[in-house]
């Protein structure tokens, strides 16, 4: 255990992590410091919460002893003592202490899930106030709300991390603008290009080896399955399980009920709820519903299922790399997450659209089209009419890969100039 304290806290030397992408979300985690809640950081494996913390590390440095900060992944099998005992973390903060000789101020814990009960701990210790700030990440949704994280109630804020949004990537690439975008237009689109076939994942991003990419694209989703699904919940049918994620992350983005997908994978709509609902809880998918007014006509809605990366998709679907307008809808769903909105759903009861959003007391629908032709115009512009008779609409939007234009008062809108207004 001594030897992974160690390892894991190599800015105990004094030198700065390196090679570090700032992200959208570290300013509010910056300003986050100034107060004491536990910051918690959830969402999907390899998306960037790790490296968060070593920027929030690097920010600490400047003005504390690095010695004072420490660092656990608990998902390390050299913490596999402390698994299923929560109170191994005091052993493991005095013998960090013991090492480096200073008192631990600051306590960064990675994959919390993995030690159960870890919020009697944190709570414990947040109450006692024995560090100045504690930080947590969870690869998992429930992490946060099943009957021992009530404790936390009232002492953490939370940010949901995402794989990079396409602003992130364009900004890598030098392109901060609107202005910059349009000015470099064959780049961007090259940029988004890659988006749609290998997704967003930060490590995934800058690399051009395709077959690497694909080789860390199905150990990532192996890994999630593994630890956030079946080995966490206990699946027994492992078989049906993947059936029905692997049916899903094929069939991204169409209309479906449980009922339907239990008739695809041989298995009951009871089991394809309990199953979607892991997924949900383990970032790997999206559910959405049909909109509603009310919860009650939510329960009997249809649903869209999206997979949290375009790389996901290709890596282990049967490929539908041909099939841009379905990759195409599923990367503009993410980027709508990664803006945050109050919600999205989609419509196909009150007229049809890809996406209803709501911000507060504010709609827009959003039709998703990688090309608009004469052939299909009609039917991308027709579905407003319906969902106006039902909603109050602020605004109507068609996002295109790189169309420009405007139908009466619908805006059509390239993906690259949305994402920068959505800003």
């Amino acid at each position: 255990m001594e030897r992974a304290i160690i390892d894991q806290n190599p800015h105990w030397k004094g030198a700065v992590y390196q090679h570090l992408n700032e992200r959208c979300f570290f300013e509010s985690l910056r300003n986050n410091l100034q107060v004491k809640h536990i910051q918690v950081l959830t969402g999907i494996r390899r998306s960037g919460k790790s490296s968060g913390f070593r920027m929030l590390v690097n920010e600490l440095m400047k003005t504390e002893n690095p010695k004072s900060i420490l660092m656990l992944n608990m998902d390390d099998p050299l913490y596999y003592e402390i698994w299923e005992k929560p109170a191994g973390f005091y052993n493991i903060i005095e013998l960090a202490e013991k090492i480096t000789g200073i008192e631990i101020n600051y306590l960064f814990i990675d994959e919390a899930q993995a030690v159960k009960g870890w919020e009697t701990y944190v709570k414990s210790a947040y109450d006692s106030g024995i560090f100045q700030k504690i930080f947590v990440t969870g690869s998992n949704s429930s992490f946060l709300s099943n009957e021992y994280s009530t404790l936390l109630s009232g002492r953490y804020l939370e940010e949901k991390v995402y794989p990079y949004s396409l602003t992130e990537i364009l900004s890598q690439n030098n392109i901060n603008s609107y202005f910059d975008a349009a000015s470099q237009a064959p780049k961007v689109l090259r940029i988004i290009d890659n988006c749609l076939e290998w997704g967003c994942f930060p490590e995934i991003t800058p690399m051009t080896n395709q077959e690497i990419k694909s080789n860390l694209l199905k150990s990532y989703f192996d890994s999630i399955i593994m630890k956030d699904c079946i080995s966490r919940y206990q699946i027994g049918d492992v078989a049906t399980f993947r059936k029905l994620l692997i049916y899903s992350v094929s069939n991204a983005g169409s209309i479906c009920s449980y009922k339907s997908l239990g008739k695809a994978t041989n298995t009951n709509e009871n089991t394809v709820k309990k199953y979607i609902s892991i997924l949900n809880d383990s970032h790997i998918v999206a559910d959405i519903s049909n909109f509603a007014f009310t919860m009650k006509e939510n329960v009997r809605n249809s649903h869209k299922i999206y997979v949290a990366d375009n790389g996901l998709t290709n890596a282990v679907s049967y490929r539908f790399w041909d099939n841009k307008a379905k990759l195409f809808e599923n990367f503009v769903f993410n980027e709508l997450q990664k803006q945050k909105h109050d919600e999205i759903t989609f419509a196909n009861n009150i007229g049809e659209c890809d996406f209803v959003v709501k911000d507060q007391f504010t709609y827009e629908a959003i039709q998703v089209c990688y090309e608009i032709t004469s052939e299909n115009q009609a039917r991308e512009t027709g579905g407003f009419a319906g969902i106006e008779k039902e909603i109050n609409l602020n605004k109507k939007t068609i996002i295109t890969f790189n169309q420009t234009g405007k139908i009466n008062d619908i805006e059509i809108i390239p993906v690259w100039k949305w994402v920068f207004e959505g800003k």
